[in-house]
């Protein structure tokens, strides 16, 4: 894999196109793989070193793993149809975005649901939601199929509605009390009225051609890492991995063309754990 930038870093990241999820060293090599993972669009190392990563499809239950670093299973939650965004909460629970059930829940170490938040949604099954994070003080959901972030207070009433760009993905909520979202459009960051205040599309980036930002990281530095997925019929079309500061300078690529099909999103292994994942900052 080919890296340019004045940047290092480790990741670890997903491929659903190959069904690996693969840890990758500062010189781009594979370090470690996991082989036969259906569906992973969202993963995390946690402070202990545990893997926790969704997965649905054929040949594989709906739900999540939790992997110890020696490759056991040490907890999963199994449900029906799609997942796509999970989070790893400070008092053990895992938050999880139930597309078939339009819900988003918390399942403790036992797997029992201990708390649900209905998401009141009409349309396609797969639109309905995407990431799914938990602050301090709020939760946060991505609606692809209504155009729309929503945060809910943490007794599960919502609170406020984004409107936002077609096609999103990821989320991070911001100290401002807006967020910064990913879509097929590139990243876009709102203020607390939501109002577009930051935006990163095609056209800053022409050399990395972007197809469809999926995941993305906040570096403690205030850079922003993506994956730029090349789905639905993009395959080899742009750079895979990107890190950009909020002037929008390029400092660091990883291309893993030949290696990589289509990953989807990553964690920055280099920052510290513990932050990334209870802040959270991905």
């Amino acid at each position: 894999m080919k890296i340019t930038g004045t940047k290092k870093h480790r990741l670890v990241c997903s491929d659903p196109a190959t069904g690996r999820i693969l840890w990758i060293n500062e010189e781009g090599d594979v370090e470690r793989a996991l082989e036969h993972i259906k569906g992973c669009f969202d993963l995390w190392v946690l402070p202990t070193g545990q893997l926790l990563y969704p997965h649905f499809g054929k040949n594989t239950f709906d739900g999540y793993t939790v992997l110890n670093e020696d490759g056991s299973v040490a907890r999963t939650y199994e449900t029906q149809h799609e997942i796509f965004g999970v989070q790893p909460l400070p008092c053990g629970n895992i938050l999880v975005g139930e597309l078939g059930q339009k819900r988003m829940v918390e399942v403790d170490p036992t797997g029992k649901i201990v708390k649900e938040i209905p998401i009141a949604y009409e349309g396609k099954q797969h639109e309905c939601l995407r990431s799914v994070r938990k602050t301090k003080d709020a939760y946060f959901a991505v609606l692809p199929g209504t155009n729309e972030v929503r945060r809910y207070r943490l007794d599960g009433s919502l609170e406020k509605s984004f409107s936002i760009r077609h096609d999103a993905f990821g989320v991070i909520a911001k100290e401002h009390g807006g967020i910064l979202y990913t879509s097929m459009e590139g990243a876009f960051e709102l203020d607390a009225d939501g109002n577009e205040i930051w935006a990163l599309t095609d056209a800053d980036l022409p050399e990395m051609n972007i197809r469809w930002l999926l995941g993305v990281q906040q570096l403690k530095d205030g850079n922003y890492v993506f994956s730029n997925w090349m789905g639905h019929g993009h395959r080899d079309e742009g750079i895979q991995f990107f890190e950009v500061t909020p002037h929008k300078q390029v400092v660091w690529t990883l291309d893993g063309r030949g290696e990589l099909l289509e990953p989807a999103t990553l964690q920055i292994l280099d920052e510290n754990a513990e932050e990334v994942c209870d802040l959270p900052l991905r």
